[in-house]
């Protein structure tokens, strides 16, 4: 097996709006995603060897309000997950791709003409931003949940795109839109083969955590995105090289080959006696004492998908159309990871994704692998607050070591960081056992889930 890394040095700024407040920032978020779609590579066919999407056994499923929802006070996880290596493609896929595109910013600024402010000159300019280090500045993430936004670009893109927005809103004392006083950069990770790339993204971010550096969660259809302070660049690289990855000049990404177990450094060492059992006690001890619930949405139904081929600038512009309508869903979010690559969370209902545009033969994946949202408040804690990762991670983790195999190898987290809230993603199959492992944490007992399994059908 093998694990691939990207640390993507474009600088990222990252935005926070209440969804009620969704209509100031309409208009720089639509110049966004047009802007993007002009910077998507045509395709003369849109087949692919993928799997295709599968219609077959759809679930329409409703965002209202969930009479049987389990509230879990005062202890939840806010950012964490375990991949499938079945539903995604490997990150190395995704990068090849994206070397379709290398001249992206001198294509695109040949192509767009349009009015207003113009992303191909933006991505132009954006190449002599830093001098250091080449910019392709493709990632964005849009994400929509009950009660929040959240916009993520390149700060260069964000600085032209938003500050118009950002001053109408200081001047209506807005004082609720929060941007994150720093910039950040995103590490995707991918180990091709390996269910659990959740041990992966906890061991190569445990020593951030413990530093106590503010982390921010993504999964995507294809990988699994971890946001860092843009300062901490030269650390994160440090860690990578430290648990033996390798940079790699033609993928442009740090690669790794058979390290499940990798050799501790000195600085791990240091740590070891912080990492797990002081590094969860606190974690706990802080949703504790503010109090902090989540809310398990059993009758919401997701999909984390991504378009197909050939369809990337379609997917775009579809987004683009449901937030100019003010038809968004509930839960959305739209995050592009390569030049010629978006992932989507989708509404699991066939009728609704219809509405929005995005049928089956736009999207991959099975329409049966619906995920439920497990709901985490986070406005009762500082926007800087740290170790929720690396603590709520390792506890899952830990709790899951005395399930047995028939259910521990079908065990998955997907998760959506926002600045005020957080949603973990899992699977309707697995909810019964995440309650009850979330009910443990709630009540600071150390007996085995397995223990307690009885009282379920798993």
């Amino acid at each position: 097996m093998s694990s691939q890394v990207l640390l993507d040095p474009v600088p990222l700024s990252i935005l926070s709006i209440p969804r009620d407040k969704v209509w100031l920032f309409n208009s720089p978020i639509l110049q966004l995603l047009h802007g993007e779609a002009k910077n998507v590579p045509e395709y003369s066919s849109d087949s692919e060897q993928e799997l295709p999407y599968s219609d077959s056994d759809d679930e329409d499923s409703t965002y209202e309000s969930d009479d049987s929802v389990n509230e879990l006070d005062p202890m939840a996880s806010s950012h964490f997950s375990s991949n499938s290596g079945i539903k995604r493609n490997s990150l190395s896929r995704v990068l090849s791709e994206s070397k379709v595109d290398n001249s992206s910013k001198h294509d695109v600024a040949s192509a767009s003409s349009g009015s207003g402010t113009d992303l191909a000159s933006l991505n132009k300019s954006s190449s002599h931003h830093d001098s250091e280090e080449e910019q392709d500045d493709h990632f964005f993430h849009i994400a929509f949940t009950p009660t929040e936004c959240t916009v993520i670009c390149s700060t260069h893109k964000f600085d032209v795109l938003f500050n118009e927005a950002l001053k109408t809103a200081h001047q209506l004392e807005y004082n609720d839109v929060i941007v994150l006083d720093e910039p950040y950069l995103n590490l995707q990770v991918d180990s091709e083969g390996d269910f659990n790339n959740s041990a992966r993204i906890l061991e190569l971010t445990r020593p951030l955590s413990e530093h106590k550096i503010t982390l921010f969660f993504l999964s995507s259809h294809y990988t699994d995105i971890v946001l860092i302070p843009f300062r901490y660049k030269k650390q994160v690289m440090n860690i990578l090289s430290n648990h033996k990855f390798q940079f790699s000049e033609v993928s442009r990404s740090y690669i790794a080959e058979n390290m499940n177990s990798p050799e501790p450094t000195e600085e791990d060492n240091a740590l070891r006696g912080f990492t797990a059992h002081d590094l969860e006690s606190n974690t706990l001890k802080l949703f504790k004492e503010a109090g902090i619930s989540s809310v398990i949405n059993r009758k919401v139904k997701l999909l984390l998908t991504s378009a197909r081929r050939g369809k990337t600038k379609r997917s775009i512009l579809k987004a683009a159309q449901c937030i100019a309508s003010n038809e968004v869903p509930t839960y959305f979010a739209i995050t592009r990871i390569s030049n010629t690559s978006v992932s989507l969370i989708l509404p699991g209902s066939r009728r609704e994704r219809a509405r929005m545009g995005f049928d089956y033969k736009s999207i991959i994946g099975s329409s049966q692998e619906t995920i439920i949202p497990i709901t985490i408040d986070l406005t009762k804690l500082p926007l800087d607050s740290t170790g929720i990762v690396a603590g709520v991670a390792s506890r899952l983790l830990t709790s899951m070591k005395s399930v047995p195999d028939v259910i521990s190898s079908t065990f998955e987290m997907n998760y959506l960081s926002m600045a005020r809230s957080a949603i973990i993603l899992i699977p309707k199959e697995n909810v019964k056992i995440v309650t009850k492992m979330l009910e443990q944490m709630k009540d600071g007992t150390s007996d085995s889930v397995v223990d307690k399994l009885s009282q379920f059908e798993i």
